[in-house]
């Protein structure tokens, strides 16, 4: 009688602050991606959404004041699902000055 082991044992998913930082920061105009990965095996699939709509994680995106916001991150695996929220910060320039993208109100931040 022999049991095989495998060798990666299964966990379902975890996202933490290494994996998945709850605060992000984007400056408007770069190439950005909103990180957030899961541990566990077998492999989970990460989903993120901002207001109900999906936003792709890991994907490179042109960064706009708009992207602004608080995203629900979900990574589903056979063994479970564990769920995060991130908060982005767009750092925003207009003119000579700058504003600061404020999650969650309803305007903008000057920053000198």
């Amino acid at each position: 009688f022999r049991v095989l082991i495998p060798a990666f044992p299964a966990a379902k998913p975890r996202l933490d602050e290494g994996s998945c930082p709850r605060w992000q920061n984007w400056t408007e105009g770069q190439n950005e991606t909103l990180r957030c990965r899961a541990r566990g095996h077998p492999e989970a699939e990460v989903i993120c959404a901002k207001d109900g709509n999906s936003f792709p994680a890991g994907v490179w995106h042109r960064a706009r004041c708009a992207h602004a916001g608080t995203f629900v991150c979900r990574a589903t695996n056979a063994l479970g699902t564990a769920e995060r929220n991130v908060t982005l910060w767009v750092l925003c320039e207009w003119g000579s000055g700058g504003v600061l993208g404020v999650p969650g109100m309803l305007g903008v931040l000057g920053v000198s």
